[in-house]
């Protein structure tokens, strides 16, 4: 993303001018980037043309291809595993397993299609022909499930198997075979529906959560580029704590370092510091800061090898690199404390007593919109409300956050269990951030390390996992300050960020902005250069809510994990007539 330095149109005041259109448009726009963001394609069932005297020549090609086998009877489904195949007496055997996370649907297409049945039997005829109904699309989500692999065999009798027994089945017994096949069409529109999701995206922030932090962008030659946002969830000035975001490609222009921090939300900004600090490394080496502003070298990150969600087993592919491709910690399960976890599994080859954890993530626009969600139940308690939080204690404020589990938590499996590791603090949804842990691993004598990384609902997207044991190496770091800093007006206020003394740079209106300049000395040309920004500071909403506040639901708030619950509450009512139209859109084909 990148921006000029002059902006003429600003959006976010354009929606504030039309709050009817705004309030419309963001319902919309929040279901169709839901429905991108959930990583969801569509598949068809299709019927594979064979005959008693064909099945085994059929059958064979399936194990050949590794299919999932899925058995329907008597109303239940379930896996059969261990395929072999009898030609001589036309049976198949297997052993009989309970159907895996990836293969298990909330809605069976037998469900849907009996639905689609109903609902649509006063229609004419085209819609419940039984070979039409075959030929419907079926939405799925390619992190938590995997139709493309599943082979469908639907029996004629009633037999009710034991899980772990091993069943016969007769060649006879088999009614109908069929696959799953890519839907190529709906899978087009998907993705040029992404391209759309990125413009949706910006109108999702000015017209539904209007909710973040400072931006902050780098120059580069004549233009600037976004790269994220400061001190990012310290809504109160209680939170305040320092923050170190990297900045990735950031080249001298004249010999001086320029960035610029902007308010563009309906926030009043409060930044006390931005201290520029420069990292000497080789070239051969990668630096990132921890949360506490302790740095950490790289030299050989390695991959999971395994990867389960929620307990099910699923692709490795999106932690392999950095793509986009996330895990969203938003698996459909039924579970007592609402929380997503992804547990991940590394090779520890040489045993080291510590290790360095590194993820690429970033909080989900979701979070940012059940927030806000959130705050409006308060109505028009809402600034009271607002100006009694800053007044809660530090301890009380984190301990919430910790109840609610919104930040990012790391656990290492050791012989006592589950122990935690550390917990990541919010880093806002507009970009993604490289963040390192740093793991005590001297009781962890096995060949292999196991990492869980928890959050409540959809509060975080995670692109990038991997892990690295070498030693931390010695590096030379400089503290700078701004040479210079010049508001809007060309005011000069440089004194204002120069030092954390609780001495504000105020940016209460949109269309404020501040260019900083840093100056630093010549550079080792032998060695690379990387840059983090040290900032601090707070920013408070700015909302008008109406409506007298239930003080009895907010009540409830003070309970350990009712965001997290509210969260998932919210996303099915909000997806539940997008459900529907889709099943609609589905019909129509």
């Amino acid at each position: 993303m990148k921006t000029s330095q002059n902006h003429n149109f600003r959006p976010i005041y354009f929606f504030h001018k039309n709050r009817k259109t705004t309030s419309n448009l963001s319902i919309l726009l929040i279901i169709a980037f839901l429905n991108l963001t959930v990583s969801c394609s569509y598949f068809k069932t299709k019927n594979v043309q064979t005959s008693p005297a064909t099945f085994a020549e059929q059958i064979r090609s399936f194990k050949e291809q590794q299919k999932y086998v899925v058995i329907h009877a008597n109303n239940s489904s379930w896996h059969l595993e261990n395929l072999i195949i009898n030609e001589d007496e036309l049976t198949l055997r297997g052993i009989v397993r309970e159907l895996s996370g990836l293969h298990r649907y909330s809605k069976s297409r037998i469900d849907t299609i009996s639905k689609r049945y109903n609902r649509n039997k006063t229609k004419t005829n085209k819609y419940y022909d039984d070979n039409r109904m075959d030929n419907k699309s079926y939405r799925y989500n390619r992190i938590n499930s995997q139709p493309l692999n599943e082979v469908h065999f639907n029996l004629t009798n009633t037999i009710l198997p034991v899980t772990g027994e091993q069943i016969m089945i007769s060649f006879s017994e088999i009614q109908s075979i069929s696959v799953n096949d890519k839907n190529t069409g709906r899978s087009i529109l998907t993705v040029f529906a992404t391209t759309v999701g990125v413009i949706a995206l910006v109108f999702i922030i000015v017209a539904a959560t209007k909710s973040s932090c400072p931006f902050i962008y780098i120059k580069d030659g004549e233009e600037y580029v976004f790269i994220g946002e400061l001190y990012p969830g310290v809504i109160t000035a209680n939170l305040q704590r320092d923050d170190f975001i990297p900045l990735p490609n950031f080249n001298a222009t004249d010999n001086k370092y320029i960035l610029k921090i902007t308010n563009e939300l309906f926030e009043i900004q409060y930044t006390d510091l931005a201290q520029l600090i420069r990292i000497d490394h080789p070239k051969n080496i990668e630096v990132l800061l921890d949360k506490n502003g302790n740095p950490h070298t790289f030299s050989s990150l390695v991959s999971p090898k395994y990867v389960e969600i929620d307990h099910m087993k699923n692709n490795v592919k999106p932690a392999l690199k950095k793509d986009k491709n996330s895990y969203l910690f938003n698996s459909n399960i039924e579970s007592s404390t609402n929380t997503r976890n992804i547990l991940l599994e590394f090779d520890n080859p040489t045993k080291s007593d510590n290790a360095k954890l590194v993820i690429t993530a970033k909080n989900s626009m979701w979070l940012d919109y059940v927030y806000g969600k959130f705050n409006e139940q308060y109505g028009n308690y809402y600034r009271t409300f607002q100006r009694d939080q800053q007044k809660v204690s530090l301890e009380k404020c984190e301990q919430w956050i910790i109840d609610q589990n919104i930040p990012l938590s790391i656990y290492l499996k050791t012989t006592n269990g589950w122990e935690l590791v550390d917990r990541i603090n919010t880093i806002g949804p507009m970009a993604t951030r490289d963040i390192v842990v740093p793991i005590n691993t001297q009781n962890i004598t096995d060949d292999t390390l196991l990492v869980k990384l928890e959050t409540g609902f959809m509060f975080w997207e995670v692109d990038y996992v991997g892990i690295d044991f070498s030693e931390n190496i010695p590096l030379s770091i400089t503290h700078i300050n701004p040479t210079t800093a010049f508001d809007e007006n060309n005011k000069n206020v440089t004194s204002l960020i120069d030092k954390t003394d609780k001495t504000y740079l105020v940016q209460p209106s949109i269309g404020n902005q501040v260019i900083v300049t840093f100056r630093t000395e010549e550079m080792d040309l032998k060695m690379q250069q990387s840059f983090f920004l040290k900032n601090r500071g707070f920013y408070n909403y700015i909302r008008e809510y109406d409506g007298v506040p239930n003080f009895e639901t907010l009540q409830s708030f003070n309970n350990v994990g009712a965001f997290t619950n509210f969260s998932k509450n919210e996303y099915f009512t909000l997806m539940e007539p997008y459900n529907d139209f889709d099943v609609a859109l589905n019909d129509e084909q």
